[in-house]
């Protein structure tokens, strides 16, 4: 299968395009965008000169700049090129690599005047800790920072010294059956495709946008979707005839064959997807949740873990016994028996 390579780092966005999307080039890993935002008031004074009637509009433009990023020092360019190389050559996907190089980009432009090599454990302690950041996205830098240390063969790495997250495992959180299908009724055909993806199959934004004609494939009793997970995980799932048609429909308006093309070549990105489902789903309610939605009501069936694990693409079934809930039918009569 060939594919249109696309560009999904950031900074890639085009005039006049939808916040979100991916465009067809790329910008350099090392370059820093910033966009400017004007904006303007105006205000009329009235004065009245003998018997005429002056009116004089002045236009006030107060040109306002959004927070532009700090360059990248010289001295870090060179170590975070090599640590691109390596996460490219150990096949890492396109949006790990720019999670990973975002992160420790934002390390060098907060350290300009020490070289990556020479960057003590303290220092990074101290870095680490004057940042408010959720567990989640701790240990998220923490592999970053571990990673881009070991790359450059640092002996000992700083990155030794950050401490291991603990990460509280929420309660599975699926999206409820009225407001899943509200959000159905009210979307539009790509939002609901977006939306039926994550509900109805189980996939992660990620994998949604990538969608694409050739991954629609005939099985024995319609049509699997080859999808692209994180990590290169590629995974096969069946589909229901009407998901299959959606999809197909999708894929074959767009002329290179993507279901959520983006206006400026190639597809839409993750963040633009979730942006779209925000907009149909109340408050509380994501992409992520209906996945959680699409566990339970999965494993609700059969009772069958393992099948609900590969259908989730995930590497343990610990991860996905925290995405199901118990139905609430079951719970009902487990009461029930016990009063």
């Amino acid at each position: 299968m060939k594919r249109l390579l696309v560009s999904c780092r950031s900074g890639g966005h085009r005039p006049n395009q939808p916040p979100g999307e991916v465009t067809r080039q790329g910008l350099s890993p090392n370059q820093v965008m910033a966009s400017d935002a004007g904006m303007a008031s105006a205000y009329s004074i009235a004065s009245t000169c003998h018997r005429y009637h002056i009116v004089a509009i002045m236009l006030c433009m107060s040109a306002t700049r959004s927070p532009v990023s700090k360059p990248v020092p010289e001295r870090w360019l060179p170590a975070i090129d090599q640590f691109e190389v390596s996460l490219q050559a150990a096949g890492r996907r396109e949006t790990t690599v720019s999670t990973r190089l975002r992160h420790i980009r934002q390390l060098a432009r907060d350290m300009p005047d020490v070289d990556p090599a020479d960057v003590a454990a303290d220092q990074l302690l101290r870095w680490a800790a004057g940042h408010s950041w959720e567990p989640e996205t701790r240990h998220s830098y923490y592999v970053s920072l571990r990673a881009f240390f070991g790359c450059l063969g640092v002996s000992p790495s700083p990155a030794d010294a950050l401490p291991v997250i603990s990460r509280p495992v929420p309660p599975p959180h699926p999206t409820p059956e009225q407001v899943y299908r509200g959000a159905l009724a009210r979307a539009d055909e790509r939002t609901r495709a977006i939306l039926t993806l994550a509900g109805s199959a189980g996939l992660r934004r990620s994998e949604i946008v990538q969608v694409h004609a050739d991954d629609l494939v005939p099985d024995l009793t319609g049509y699997s979707l080859v999808v692209h997970a994180k990590g290169g995980h590629d995974r096969v799932i069946p589909l229901t005839d009407e998901l299959a048609a959606l999809i197909r429909t999708r894929c074959a308006a767009d002329p290179d064959g993507w279901a959520f093309p983006s206006r400026t070549g190639g597809h839409i990105s993750p963040r633009w997807a979730a942006k779209l489902a925000a907009r149909m789903l109340p408050p509380g309610w994501t992409l992520h949740s209906l996945r959680h939605r699409f566990a339970t009501v999965a494993y609700s069936q059969d009772r069958d873990i393992l099948a609900v694990q590969r259908l989730l693409g995930h590497a343990s079934v610990a991860t996905t016994q925290r995405y199901t809930a118990p139905p609430s039918e079951a719970m009902r009569r487990a009461v029930e028996r016990a009063a």
